[in-house]
Formats: structure tokens, sequence, C-alpha cells
């Protein structure tokens, strides 16, 4: 007995007091004394329930006391709050027991164990569940932790929006069950490579037209990965902005471009006809007024052409500015495209004629188009005087239009000079436009197939070059595609 009651002295981790039938403290161990305040020269002797029972509980105490000792049955082990001597509460896990010598009283004791430093960490962690609870309730970005097999153990609430489904139902499902089958494949290939590969994965990510990124990482305890955690925000809207910053720089380099090649017209390419214009005239009016009209008819046809010229460029000019601007108005209607392709080519016979080239007509019948008429004018007269410009005498220009699906296709072939590969890339570019001379060294600035490039795309259609290189002896061959809605 001697020993048993040494050992429970020495228990620093267990308050141990043994206690008479009627209540009287007869044990007191160094760990009662340091739970509850008293000594044990204080406590022994004294009733327990009315030492470190809070007077509510007495009475049942009390009764728990004797029944222990008519059954001979240990009351059930339990957590209470009993009282310090300081009249402080302290919460304890309490055993019981009864130890029953032959000859002697049975002798209670009471097992109690501090649970103050567990209550508190029980209480810190049940904090911690609360925020974090609250922070996947509340969270703006969408949080996701699954285990290792991939399977969802928890989820914020804004994944409810997300996928129609509430969280109830997503725990324990995987992506696949979630999220369109590229998307999850995506998905489920980056997260078994950040759990394997123990590292961070950073990823973006394209689901119904919205933009995310993407941030996971394995979990691991004790160096083993147990499941995956990861953090996914919507970035639609800064995608909106970088691509509108994007388009932005473009077309302020277009601007720049435009400007640049806006004033080299106005500096080179209509000085050249006006310079034409003012020359031939004043030599015509010096010999008109000698009365020398030898060589007059020569002068006034070359007073026409660089008219003609000159009227082109600035027609050209003038749309094409308007287009820049926004200042130019699209009006489609339904038009039979044959009356307009005839209406375009007869203003060119006489000019075709000058080189001896024929122009031929291949039109399927009744193919009616939803267009903007001036529009495709200019396309057509742009498109046939390039032609006629780089045609050799008695050449060739085949002008067709069929339909095609849901699209009407216009060719503008010529057999002659053809474009070299490397200026192809370049036809339709303001920022590295193209010209050479024609046939008959007639000059261009390349303006005209810009402004058909914008004329085709505001009609949704497309434009396009195919060219073998020739010669005088040995004809090339150019065909201009473009395509515009059919009606």
């Amino acid at each position: 007995e001697a020993r048993f009651r040494n050992l429970l002295q020495n228990v620093s981790a267990v308050a141990v007091q043994g206690y008479s039938p009627d209540g009287i403290i007869q044990y007191w161990n160094h760990a009662s004394e340091l739970l509850y305040g008293y000594s044990s020269q204080e406590a022994i002797g004294r009733n327990i329930v009315k030492l470190i029972v809070a007077p509510e509980m007495q009475e049942g105490m009390m009764q728990a006391v004797r029944q222990m000792v008519e059954t001979g049955l240990p009351a059930p082990s339990c957590e209470m709050s009993l009282l310090r001597r300081n009249g402080s509460h302290v919460e304890v896990y309490a055993s019981h027991a009864i130890v029953q010598i032959p000859g002697r009283a049975p002798e209670l004791f009471c097992f109690d164990i501090d649970q103050t430093e567990h209550k508190k960490a029980q209480e810190s962690l049940r904090e911690r569940d609360e925020i974090f609870s609250q922070f996947l309730e509340n969270s703006p970005i969408y949080i996701f932790f699954k285990d290792e097999k991939l399977r969802m153990r928890n989820l914020s609430r804004n994944y409810e929006a997300r996928t129609g489904k509430n969280i109830e139902e997503m725990i324990g499902k995987k992506v696949e069950d979630l999220f369109p089958a590229p998307v999850a494949e995506r998905m489920t290939e980056s997260s078994m490579h950040s759990i394997k590969e123990g590292i961070k994965i950073e990823m973006e990510e394209e689901i119904n037209g919205r933009h995310y990124s993407i941030i996971k990482f394995p979990i691991q305890i004790e160096g083993k990965p147990t499941g995956l955690a990861g953090f996914t925000i919507d970035i639609t809207e800064r995608k909106c902005a970088e691509n509108a910053l994007k388009e932005s720089e473009a077309r302020l380099q277009e601007l720049n471009a435009t400007k640049d090649k806006f004033f080299s017209i106005i500096a080179h390419d209509l000085k050249g006809p006006f310079n034409s214009i003012m020359g031939f005239s004043d030599l015509l009016i010096r010999q008109i007024q000698e009365r020398d009209y030898e060589g007059i008819d020569k002068y006034a046809t070359i007073i026409q052409n660089s008219s003609e010229r000159a009227m082109n460029l600035l027609m050209n000019l003038l749309q094409w500015s308007r287009s820049q601007t926004g200042n130019i108005e699209f009006n489609p209607e339904e038009i039979n495209i044959a009356v307009l392709i005839r209406e375009a080519a007869e203003l060119f016979y006489d000019a075709a004629l000058q080189k001896s080239i024929i122009i031929y007509l291949e039109i399927q019948p009744d193919t009616m188009v939803f267009i903007d008429r001036l529009m495709v004018s200019t396309i057509l007269r742009n498109l046939i005087f390039n032609a006629i410009k780089f045609t050799y005498d008695e050449g060739e220009i085949i002008i067709s239009a069929y339909q095609q699906k849901n699209e009407c296709l216009i060719t503008v072939t010529d057999n002659g000079i053809g474009i070299k590969q490397e200026a192809i890339d370049k036809l339709f570019r303001i920022d590295a436009s193209y010209s050479t001379l024609g046939t008959h060294d007639e000059t261009g600035t390349g303006l005209g197939l810009i402004l058909c490039k914008d004329f085709v795309d505001k009609h949704k259609g497309k434009i396009w070059v195919e060219s073998k290189r020739g010669s005088k002896l040995e004809r090339g061959s150019t065909k201009f595609h473009f395509t515009l809605p059919l009606a």
C-alpha cells in the first residue's frame, strides 16, 4: 500500500484523491496540490465534494458517491468542471475507482486529468475550422482540396454558381464529373504531375469562354503526399484588358503607318500626275498661241491620262481616309453581281484597248449578293485597273463570278508580269505596302489593294492572290480572289 501511494504521489500528470464512503479526503497527491491549489495537509480530512465541487453540482456528486458504495461499481469517466482554491473553474477528465481491502471500509479514488490545454487546443481548432469554413463560404476566388485519388474533399461555395451543382453533390467527385472532357483531361494530368513530383504548378485555362489562372500544390504529411490543394482565379477581365491593350497598340502602329502612307502619297504620288498635267498644259497653251498644232493631240492624251490617274488616286485616298476615320457608311443591299461587274469593266474598255487587251466576263447567271454597291465597285475598279496595268500588250483579263456555298467567289485573272512571292505578303499591309511599275511604266501607290482588303473585310469576306512570275515572252499569271455574301 505504501508503494502504491508513493507511486501515485509521483504521477505528475494525474491528480489523485482518495476518500472514504462519506467523502472525507484520505489521500491527496502532489498533482492534486498543483491542480486545485490545496496542500495535502489542507485537503486531508475535508469533504471532497464540498472542497472542489461547485455548489450546484454537490448534491448530484454525493448521490454518485453513495451509488458507487452501494453497487461497488465506479462511476463512468466523464469531463467535469471543478473548483480551484481561488474560485476559478478547471476542466478535468475524471475517472473513478473503488479499492476494497478485506476487513476494512472501501476507499474511493478519483483520477483527474487537467483538460485546460486540451480544451484550449480544441477551441483553437474549432476557431480555425470556423474561420476556414467562413473563408470557403465567402472567398472571391475558387478554392479546392482533393484527396490522393483526386476526388474532391472540400470546395469554396462559389463553385456552386460555376458548376450549377451543390457542394454536397461535388464532394467525392472528380473533375471529369464537373468539367468538359478536354479541360478535365488537362487538369487531371497537371494534378497528377504536381503530386508525383511534389511541386507547385501554375497554369491558365479557358472554360466556357472565361479565362482562369490556376495554382495547385501537393499536401504532404510527414513527407508523404496525401492530396492536392489549389486556387482558381477568374482572370477574364484582366485578359480582356490585355487583349484590348494589344489591339490598341496594334491600332496605334497601324495609324502611324497610315499617317506615313498618307503623307507619302501627298508628297510623291500625287506630285507626278500634277507635274505632267501642269507641264504639258503649259506646252499645249504655248503651241496653240503660236498656232503650232503639231503633237497637241499627244499632249492632250498625256494630260487626260495623268488626270485620270490623279482622279483615281484621289478617289481611293478619299475613300481610304473616310474608312480609316470611321466616316464611311456601310449600306448593303441585294444586287445582281453581273450588273456591277459589267459596269466596272466598261469603265476600262478604252484603257484596255490602248494596250490591245481583251477583257472576258465569266459570270454565273442570277448571282445575287448582299453588298455595299460603292465599296464593291471600288474593289472591282482597283483590281481591273491593276490587271490592265500589269498585263502586256495583246494580253487577256478574265473576270469571273461563281456561287460557292453561302458566298460568291469573284476572281480577276491576268496573264501579265506576275508578282514575286515575297511581295505577295506585303500587298494588303499598310505598314509594308508594295508597288511597282506597270508594263507601260505606269506608277502606283499600293493604296488600292489596301482599300480592297478593308472593304472586303467589311463584308466579312476574304481576299487573296495567286501568282506566277512571267515576262513579255513567257506570260505569267495573277489571280486576285475575293468573296462576298450571297443574298
